[in-house]
């Protein structure tokens, strides 16, 4: 009886074994039937990143920057969309001008090579996880070059009333344009009107006013940059001796009359420095009596001429006793 028992325990195990034992079997054949999703989901983690990964290799893409150059900018050259990793072998990018290959520095592609209108692109070898990459870039139209205007200065820098003041400008252009000039002209700080050329006349501009200017470059297409010059103040302008009337009296006696005028309006005063004997000032008129000179004789005269703020001049004629 003994074996017999033996064989039927045996069987019974074997039965556990290969079907599941009640309640508890079950439970462990959940457990590993559930296990499979787990271990499927793991596996799919490397296969989606490696198509991330790829999918952003073939946005590799070579760019040049700005999109709208001009012959001052120039241009230069970018990676976009670029994997960790990525470079751009420099001496393997090459600089196309209307179809014509042209040498650039590295990554970029000087303005002095460029002109309005010219078309550009680049072409490159990019190195992408250890394989190279070729790619050219989209074309770029070169756009007009506005003007710079680089200098602009006044002169003369202590001017009178009366006189001309000028603006001297310096500018350049990268297209090789002629520039021009545009030109306000401000008093005070107050903008005159109708006065746009290079010069401008101090007829009404008064002593102790600030004269300055705005200059706009042009280049017959578009304008450029601007710039003030210094301002520069109006001096007080000295007087001015238009002429000197004679009139002639009984024998050798005779009167003049010095005509002054003063730029500014200042009052002005005459006095003697120099004057021949028998002769006599008073206020703007010279009076005397040239008797007394040997005939063909000449006497000098020297006037000083003020206008009472730092204007005074020196002015000076001759007398002849042969004046009639």
């Amino acid at each position: 009886m003994r074996p017999a028992i033996a064989v039927l325990l045996s069987a019974s195990v074997f039965l556990c074994l290969g079907f599941g034992c009640g309640k508890e079997g079950g439970n462990r054949t959940t457990k590993v039937s559930s296990a499979e999703p787990v271990m499927q989901k793991e596996v799919a983690i490397p296969t989606e990143t490696a198509t991330t990964a790829s999918k952003r290799d073939s946005n590799v893409s070579l760019k040049l920057v700005p999109e709208n150059p001009d012959a001052l900018t120039g241009l230069r050259a970018e990676l976009a969309g670029c994997p960790p990793g990525a470079r751009m072998v420099p001496e393997n990018l090459r600089w196309f001008v209307n179809g014509v290959e042209t040498g650039g520095d590295k990554d970029r592609l000087q303005g002095k090579y460029l002109r309005r209108d010219d078309i550009v692109h680049a072409t490159a070898t990019v190195s992408v996880n250890g394989e190279d990459v070729s790619l050219e870039s989209p074309p770029a139209t070169v756009r007009n070059a506005t003007p710079e205007t680089v200098s602009a200065d006044l002169s003369p820098l202590a001017p009178k009333k009366g006189e001309v003041v000028r603006v001297a400008c310096k500018g350049r252009d990268g297209d090789g344009d002629t520039v021009t000039f545009r030109v306000r002209w401000f008093v005070n700080d107050k903008e005159i009107s109708g006065e746009t050329s290079e010069t401008l006349s101090l007829k009404n501009v008064s002593k102790g006013s600030w004269v300055h200017t705005e200059v706009q470059s042009f280049d017959g297409i578009a304008a450029g940059s601007k710039m003030f010059t210094s301002k520069i103040l109006v001096v007080n302008a000295p007087p001015i001796v238009d002429r000197v009337k004679f009139t002639q009296g009984e024998g050798s006696v005779f009167s003049a009359q010095v005509m002054v005028t003063d730029p500014d309006g200042d009052p002005v005063t005459i006095q003697q420095k120099t004057l021949p004997e028998g002769v006599v000032l008073s206020g703007s008129v010279l009076a005397g009596d040239l008797s007394s000179l040997p005939p063909g004789t000449e006497a000098p005269v020297v006037l000083r001429i003020s206008d009472g703020d730092g204007g005074d001049i020196e002015y000076s004629f001759r007398l002849t006793s042969s004046q009639k």
